[in-house]
């Protein structure tokens, strides 16, 4: 088992390009085929202006061949075989999402911002979408565009979890992804600071009483999931505790459920995007509750579901 299809979503930003020695990287590992997948928009105010029914194809045509000649142009250190190259027109996050749905796909990598006016400051909005919806795992780095070449030798990976019904899914998944890499998994649920704070009304530890009785159900949780590891109870400021455990443990890669967002948010889930964008090391997101996902390796289990129709690459036939 291993990645055996990577989509690699590029927008030809710094960070989309940052992300290039990860994806190569990843790639020679497992012998994965790689398609560059580029989305691109016409401006919204192409569609309300009056010239637009008489520009037609034209304009059309411009915009499909400059993303075109970006597309083939993107270079990417791997045998011609092994790539793909997909130009599709649309709302990215939705073609990406339902790009997904459609194809036996692996995991998803992909920068975390890409062109905006506040780059460094929020998680994009395009990345956002996708964590939030695509079925498959989706691998971010924040840092990718100030690191040198990745390697792909990850000797810890550490996996947050919540205390929730999919946490087995989660371990399971983990599990498997630190098999692939030959490393070592370490389990880490936070505990906010408020919720440990020393009340004067009380006479006992809180946050050691917090502490245990999470260890306990962590311990259960495992148990279910049928994986042993490390577990580790942290305190304070989810995104911040996460990244110093990170560091502490020069922690290659990060996995982190997001399947309850889908519904509802739990603890962990409204910290997500917080954790990617602060984490030190690459963040793997996996979702275990969204169905309709065929992968061509690793699988659960899970109910069945129609995709939504997606429309077809340009220049390519249907699926």
């Amino acid at each position: 088992m291993k990645f055996e299809h990577i989509v690699f979503a590029v927008d030809f930003s710094e960070r989309s390009s940052g992300m290039r020695s990860e994806v190569e990287s990843i790639a020679r590992r497992f012998g994965s085929k790689v398609t560059l997948l580029h989305v691109f928009e016409l401006p919204a105010t192409w569609y309300g202006s009056v010239e637009a029914p008489s520009a037609g194809m034209s304009c059309f045509q411009e915009f499909y061949d400059a993303a075109k000649k970006s597309l083939e142009s993107f270079q990417i250190d791997l045998p011609k075989s092994q790539v793909e190259r997909v130009l599709a027109e649309g709302d990215p996050a939705w073609i990406i999402a339902n790009w997904a749905r459609e194809h036996p796909i692996d995991l998803i990598m992909m920068g975390t911002r890409g062109f905006g006016k506040l780059q460094g400051l929020l998680l994009g909005s395009v990345a956002a979408k996708v964590i939030h919806d695509t079925p498959c795992p989706v691998w971010t780095d924040a840092n990718a565009r100030f690191q040198g070449a990745f390697q792909s030798h990850i000797g810890h990976i550490l996996c947050a979890v919540d205390l929730d019904a999919e946490t087995p899914s989660l371990l399971r998944f983990s599990n498997w992804v630190s098999q692939l890499f030959g490393a070592k998994l370490q389990m880490v649920h936070c505990i906010p600071e408020g919720e440990t704070r020393q009340n004067k009304y009380f006479d006992f530890d809180l946050r050691r009483y917090r502490s245990e009785g999470s260890r306990v159900e962590l311990t259960k949780l495992q148990r279910a999931a049928g994986v042993q590891c490390e577990i580790t109870i942290a305190d304070g400021p989810v995104a911040k505790a996460i990244r110093n455990l990170a560091l502490e443990n020069k922690t290659g890669l990060i996995v982190l459920g997001r399947g309850e967002s889908q519904h509802r948010f739990g603890r962990l889930r409204t910290h997500a995007y917080q954790i990617i964008h602060d984490a030190p090391c690459p963040v793997l997101s996996y979702c275990p509750a969204l169905p309709g996902h065929t992968s061509s390796s690793y699988s659960e289990e899970r109910p069945g579901q129609s995709a939504r129709d997606v429309p077809p690459p340009i220049g390519s036939s249907p699926p």
